[in-house]
């Protein structure tokens, strides 16, 4: 819950989140402002594994699982909203994963040409992770604030499309709900997205591909687990 708490606190003082235009030319900066926001629904593959000591968690001992996915993304200048999740309703016999991250972020410019951009980003992110599986008693369920940076580049090879890929590493902390436990979490994400630039009066469209791998230390070692996200969606811009 402190978590939550501190990131409305960043959202509530922040007095301005910079977020790149994408080459601008004076069409395109119109159609930023009309379209600002974008939706991205896709698939996604996951590995949960058991990295800790314990002898006594492993295979069908553990929560581990290599479930497939839905995800649900949701982004505005500064904000991102991502929902990865799914269970037995879309074929994961006895497993269920859910992943609800919150992001903020801000860059800052290397180079910023109409057809080349170098950025560095900076992103906090708070998230939840939950995980359980048929017949295994633990439920895995861990609360994380995180931070990061990394290096972000965008082309714009022709007037009707964009292509960007970037990385970020991050390191924060992980707190079991309803414990006073808790521990340090790491993460590695990735990301390419081909932007199709609209015409007059359209919305762009997105292609992205990503990953996340993300590493729980939790004090006890029950809980140490990794996740290995990969991530395929499509987007639309809208108002």
């Amino acid at each position: 819950m402190r978590y939550a708490i501190l990131l409305i606190t960043l959202i509530s003082y922040t007095p301005s989140i910079v977020v790149a235009q994408m080459f601008s030319v004076d069409e395109e900066q119109k159609n930023e402002q009309r379209f600002n926001s974008s939706l991205y629904v896709g698939y996604s593959d996951v590995s949960f594994e058991y990295i800790g000591d314990s002898p006594a968690i492993s295979g069908d001992q553990s929560l581990e699982m290599t479930p497939s996915l839905i995800n649900i993304q949701y982004h505005t200048p500064g904000v991102r909203i991502d929902l990865i999740g799914g269970n037995q309703f879309i074929g994961n016999d006895k497993a269920s994963f859910v992943r609800l991250g919150v992001e903020l972020g801000t860059e800052s410019f290397l180079l910023r040409k109409p057809r080349l951009q170098i950025a560095i980003p900076f992103r906090v992110e708070t998230a939840i992770t939950a995980a359980t599986k048929e017949g295994y008693a633990s439920r895995f369920y861990q609360t994380a604030f995180s931070g990061g940076f990394g290096g972000i580049i965008r082309m714009r090879p022709a007037r009707f499309f964009t292509l960007s890929s970037g990385a970020t590493k991050w390191y924060g902390f992980s707190n079991s709900a309803g414990n006073f436990f808790g521990g340090n979490t790491d993460q590695f994400k990735t990301e390419t997205t081909l932007r199709i630039n609209p015409t007059r009066g359209g919305r762009g469209f997105y292609l992205s591909y990503e990953t996340l791998f993300q590493d729980f230390n939790i004090d006890g070692m029950d809980f140490d687990y990794r996740s290995t996200i990969s991530l395929f969606s499509i987007g639309l811009d809208f108002k």
